[in-house]
């Protein structure tokens, strides 16, 4: 079978995106005859039909969605590749596009990009903030090439997941809340305590619900906010119990502003790792980048959970 041509490409995606052979050729400035030339060959080339008339209406066949899939994936992987290229060409160093989270930024990215300026001096990181969710829609869309997130389930076959390092979840408090000055017995109940913690919507909340109902803990619908900075500030001010990850408040729980408390035996427990374009091959910068994130990410994780651990109750 021979390979079909990028213009071919090119030509079968603006079809599918216009619907029309006219806007198609408009798109790619040549002949309505000449898309309708390249779809018959693409077609005969592949011995399938890729799209079906219907009258004026342009649909596609089974064939035509799953070419289209990896269509779209050569198309973006051969213009990204063009312009890193030109960057290398250009001004001598390469650049990698990463997703993380507000949190790991915040929290943990300063160090990551510190320690890995000292191997790629010259390498451009972009840093573009979501949650897993989006960046994994950024990564298929190729604005990315890495995302830093939680693992989610069940795996979707698209992307790699290179795992990183894990992290548990606590309860934490101010001092002065009845948790600490009576050691109340949470048991099995949370009805009458407001929780505070992260968006409905986040992989995070999800997790947390799914290890209430899996232990029969029962609860409220907490405070959601979408900040780790805010959930901790109202916890710090007697407003509710926060459930956050011991590594982002290891200042308060020195300092003695917040009280760890634990969860359950054993907490819910968050996997990190990095996401990537299924098929993707790591260029050296992205290996070490990668390499980076899990000894950073690992000591600052580390470091939270053993601050926790001598305060909690």
């Amino acid at each position: 079978m021979t390979l079909p041509e990028i213009r071919q490409l090119k030509i079968f995606i603006a079809l599918e995106e216009t619907r029309s052979f006219t806007a198609a050729a408009n798109k790619n400035f040549i002949t309505q005859s000449a898309v309708s030339h390249s779809i018959k060959s693409l077609e005969k080339q592949l011995d399938c039909s890729l799209i079906e008339r219907m009258g004026k209406r342009i649909t596609l066949t089974p064939y035509g969605e799953v070419f289209l899939h990896h269509a779209k994936r050569v198309i973006v992987e051969l213009e990204t590749s063009l312009t890193k290229i030109e960057t290398l060409k250009r001004w001598g160093y390469s650049s990698i596009r990463i997703g993380t989270s507000d949190t790991v930024c915040q929290y943990i990215m300063p160090k990551i990009l510190k320690e890995f300026a000292k191997k790629h001096p010259k390498c451009e990181v972009t840093i573009d903030l979501g949650d897993t969710p989006d960046m994994l829609k950024k990564l298929t869309r190729g604005r990315l090439d890495l995302a830093i997130g939680i693992h989610l389930a069940p795996s979707d076959n698209n992307f790699i997941f290179t795992p990183l390092t894990e992290d548990t979840l606590c309860f934490v408090t101010s001092p002065e809340h009845d948790w600490v000055s009576k050691q109340t017995n949470r048991g099995g109940s949370l009805k009458d305590v407001r929780l505070i913690s992260y968006s409905a919507e986040s992989e995070t909340m999800r997790l947390i619900t799914k290890h209430f109902n899996d232990n029969t803990i029962t609860f409220h619908h907490p405070l959601t906010l979408g900040n780790m900075e805010a959930i901790k500030e109202m916890a710090k001010q007697g407003l509710g119990v926060g459930i956050i990850p011991p590594w982002v408040a290891k200042q308060e729980f020195a300092s003695g502003k917040l009280v760890a408390h634990v969860i359950s035996t054993p907490p819910p427990k968050r996997s990190w790792g990095v996401f990537s374009n299924s098929g993707k091959t790591f260029s050296l910068p992205e290996e070490d980048f990668i390499t980076i994130c899990r000894t950073e990410m690992s000591i600052a994780i580390h470091a939270g959970r053993q601050l926790e651990s001598t305060q909690a109750s």
